[in-house]
């Protein structure tokens, strides 16, 4: 008798975006927590540590907000229309 519920084929369980780390930096990698902000809370010298500190610990960097790639990229279409 076929299990209808394979073990191989049951998903590993995430936890949600919104669930942000009490570690700093996890929670900077999860985009829960600003660039400064972590590099306080961690004892760091500046962001060239920071990212030393990320890769150490294999965390991807923060990605931008939608939001935010919107804006920017709002702002680069003004600064190219000015310019022509």
């Amino acid at each position: 008798m076929i299990s209808s519920k394979p073990e191989h084929l049951e998903a590993e369980t995430v936890p949600a975006r919104s669930e942000i780390s009490d570690d700093p930096l996890l929670a900077y990698s999860q985009g829960g927590l600003a660039r400064n902000e972590a590099i306080h809370l961690l004892g760091l010298r500046d962001y060239a540590k920071l990212l030393v500190a990320l890769g150490e610990a294999d965390l991807p960097m923060p990605l931008s907000s939608h939001q935010a790639v919107e804006n920017q990229v709002a702002t680069f279409v003004k600064i190219w229309q000015k310019s022509r």
